[in-house]
């Protein structure tokens, strides 16, 4: 699904290089939950920008299903990013002007050929899904930090993804919504979703099915979930 060849990214200014990702490569096949581990500054977040098109390597390829999207201009890689990436992150990253509806329907807004029904009925699916159909029409500040990443959960859902992304997903939340937010994360696994997720946390990340750790921009163990 996913696969990482020699990626290196480097920030560089007049006095040093300092390298964030040191030649990682790294394969995460269809329907695999993987999570990846470290003290901070590490790469990890780093990383997953990459992986997410988000970020720009300094070298190296990605290949997401199948296609090398290096060899893609900025509005092919934003064609792949709407249509076979979904993107759940510490900070949820909603819209505070815009009802809990409008940013779950914001990533279907474009994509051509989804009319705004179909838009309307997907997102409500989904946030029926996530326990919200009643908090719908609320917006961000009326919710709490476990409401407002269920609702960072559908809007990643709601273009049926291949593959999702989460930095931190429960970093912002107590042990309850952690919780919670694993056991939805988990459900989409078992549905099929492949996901690679960012944590720091070790209660967190036996959820998953395969934990890599890094150190100074490399991966130093990658290993199978053994409580699985």
């Amino acid at each position: 699904m996913l696969e990482l060849r020699h990626i290196t990214k480097v920030f560089r200014t007049r006095e040093m290089e300092t390298y964030a990702i040191d030649d990682v490569s790294l394969a995460v096949r269809k329907g695999e939950f993987v999570s990846i581990m470290g003290p901070s500054g590490c790469g990890k977040s780093t990383l997953l920008n990459i992986a997410g098109l988000l970020d720009e390597p300094t070298g190296g390829e990605i290949i997401l299903d199948g296609q090398n999207v290096e060899e893609l201009d900025d509005k092919g890689k934003a064609s792949i990013r709407n249509s076979k990436i979904g993107f759940i992150f510490q900070s949820f990253h909603l819209i505070s002007s815009l009802s809990i509806i409008d940013n779950v329907i914001l990533p279907l807004t474009f994509r051509n050929g989804v009319s705004h029904s179909r838009s309307v009925q997907k997102a409500e699916a989904l946030l029926e899904k996530v326990g919200l159909s009643h908090r719908m029409h609320h917006f961000p500040a009326q919710l709490s930090g476990g409401q407002c990443q269920r609702a960072a959960i559908a809007r990643a859902l709601v273009t049926d993804p291949e593959i999702i992304l989460a930095d931190e997903p429960t970093g912002n939340l107590d042990s309850r919504n952690s919780e919670e937010i694993m056991h939805l994360l988990e459900t989409m696994n078992a549905s099929g979703k492949t996901i690679l997720m960012v944590t720091h946390s070790d209660e967190i990340a036996r959820h998953t099915g395969r934990i890599l750790m890094m150190t100074d921009g490399h991966i130093s163990v990658s290993s199978k979930n053994a409580s699985l």
